[in-house]
């Protein structure tokens, strides 16, 4: 195979198109001028990835940014590929011919012949990229390009109303513990740590303290009539774009934080966090699976839906097995991940937008039995500790919890750290 960078995409097209081995990808006119892309949602029940991805998988291998064995990422392929036909002056799309609302979608470009292509396509913004940011250099794309990507492709939007943010199972008492004033439960289990990372740096991070949660969203205000105002709960603020350094994730970011602009909803109580998307752009989430499991499939937080990202009883089933030495510790925290798919923690470094999420006194909680644990070996490596005093221990910490406090103090932008999750 002869060399990408002495190829043009249009020769590597009309090749894959005469090929016939891509579903959809065909020609849409006898004189070969036009051409359909499959152009399949990967959130689409019957979408099948070796199949409807095909394509610009074969793009992201011919670019040598895919080989087997690598973490198939089907949003970022689909990306790449349409982000360089639009670059190119050899391609312009035909949107009255593209058929995107049925059961197999596709778009239809045009190829541009030569004569045409005085000027080029100067409506395009392009993004320098630096050599430190080898991930995104291939990624120039329009504005429009990268709303497509990072916002949510179904056109649905449901009115959110602040009353149903307060009802239902969110105010359920699951635990089967000995009765405790609610005052106190309320305070133990409504204090959050948010921290906010970007492409791996640490950003912001802050407490939520109030009993009704809080909102995170960018800094831009909302507009009148917003449903949920700073009276009836915490305002937490994403970190600006102009904090990044370079210049194309700053440009993008940005772009991505205009997606996210009503923000989502978080609330915690003593059944476990609970969170309510409400802006347009997609957001996955990852946290506390089956106990003591780490959940490492993307789960996507629906429009308007409440949801649960982190079961307390859970945790604290998992939290006593790990006690008692059976399961490694678990996982307090909750990763919340902004306009791109989230598969594992891992892949997280590299994302535009994480922001995780952990309920204080769980935290505070699994470091105090890391304390216990420790000075437990320390007496004596051999011994084991009974079941009945492991669950006495866990009583008299989880009491304590409920009377724990959040230090107060005040939250700022801090220095650029690298993730430690």
């Amino acid at each position: 195979m002869l060399n990408s960078g002495g190829r043009r995409l249009k020769q590597w097209l009309i090749e894959q198109i005469q090929s016939g081995q891509y579903s959809g990808l065909q020609w849409e006119d006898d004189n070969h001028s036009m051409f359909r892309i499959p152009w399949k949602h990967a959130g689409k029940q019957d979408y099948n990835q070796e199949v409807d991805a095909s394509i610009f998988k074969a793009w992201a291998v011919f670019k040598g940014k895919f080989k087997e064995g690598d973490k198939a990422e089907p949003a970022t392929w689909k990306t790449r590929l349409r982000c360089a036909l639009n670059k190119s002056p050899d391609f312009e799309e035909v949107a009255e011919r593209s058929q995107l609302d049925i059961s197999e979608p596709y778009k239809v470009y045009r190829i541009v012949p030569e004569e045409e292509q005085k000027n080029g396509k100067s409506s395009m913004m392009t993004i320098p990229a630096p050599s430190s940011s080898s991930d995104m250099k291939d990624m120039d794309c329009s504005p429009s390009e990268i709303e497509e990507f990072i916002k949510e492709e179904d056109g649905c939007s449901i009115q959110a109303s602040p009353e149903y943010w307060s009802q239902g199972s969110i105010n359920a008492l699951p635990l089967n513990q000995d009765p405790l004033p609610s005052s106190s439960l309320t305070s133990a289990f409504s204090q959050l740590m948010i921290t906010f990372y970007y492409r791996g740096k640490l950003m912001h991070s802050a407490f939520v303290t109030h009993p009704e949660g809080c909102r995170i969203s960018p800094q831009q205000p909302l507009g009148r009539g917003a449903p949920y105002s700073s009276d009836s709960m915490q305002t937490i603020h994403f970190p600006p774009a102009e904090l990044i350094e370079y210049s194309e994730q700053r440009f993008v970011t940005h772009k991505l934080l205009g997606h996210i602009e009503r923000g989502i909803l978080v609330r915690a109580n003593q059944e476990g966090i609970f969170i309510k998307r409400l802006c347009q752009s997609r957001v996955f989430w990852s946290g506390q699976g089956d106990v003591g499991q780490y959940s490492s499939m993307p789960c996507k937080l629906e429009r308007d839906a409440v949801v649960k990202i982190f079961d307390t009883g859970k945790f604290f089933q998992a939290l006593q097995l790990y006690q008692e030495g059976q399961i490694p510790a678990p996982d307090p925290t909750v990763t919340l991940c902004f306009g791109e798919e989230l598969s594992d923690l891992n892949s997280a470094k590299r994302k535009l937008i994480i922001v995780q999420i952990s309920m204080v006194n769980c935290q505070h909680m699994l470091e105090t039995i890391n304390v216990h644990r420790s000075q437990a070996y320390c007496s004596n490596p051999n011994l084991e500790m009974r079941d009945d005093l492991a669950t006495e221990q866990m009583a008299r910490i989880y009491q304590d919890l409920c009377s724990y406090s959040v230090p107060q103090r005040s939250t700022c932008y801090r220095d650029n750290v690298s993730i430690t999750a």
